[in-house]
């Protein structure tokens, strides 16, 4: 089965959600050691982003606003992700919790329909 990692930075938050990249490094080494990683990659800033805005047959383009203000917000901004292939949701889970992030949030999601369209 297919997992999606998504590592998530909350509200106003910049700081890098790991403080130690060898760290992330080792850690994506090891994925690849155990043969369940197919893709990872760390995401430019949301603001650099386009959104684009699906209203029937029209596409409305914009920019992808800051990041809002202030700690208590819970909206999570997309900063990296790791697609695993595992045996299920307990062997992604247990992935998901040796990343070695220092803040943020990890979101763990299974792919529609076996990860095949």
């Amino acid at each position: 089965m297919r997992y999606v990692l998504m590592a998530l930075a909350e509200g106003g938050d910049t700081a890098p959600l790991c403080d130690d990249p060898a760290a992330l490094d080792r850690f994506e080494q090891e994925l690849v050691r155990a043969g369940v990683l197919l893709a990872a990659e760390a995401l430019e800033p949301a603001d650099t982003g386009t959104r684009i805005r699906f209203d029937g047959e029209e596409r409305i383009l914009s920019r992808i606003p800051p990041a809002p203000s202030g700690t208590g917000s819970m909206a999570g901004r997309v900063e990296g992700l790791w697609m695993l292939q595992t045996a299920g949701e307990d062997e992604a889970l247990e992935w998901a919790r040796r990343l070695p992030l220092t803040r943020g949030t990890v979101d763990v999601r299974r792919v529609a329909g076996g990860g095949r369209r």
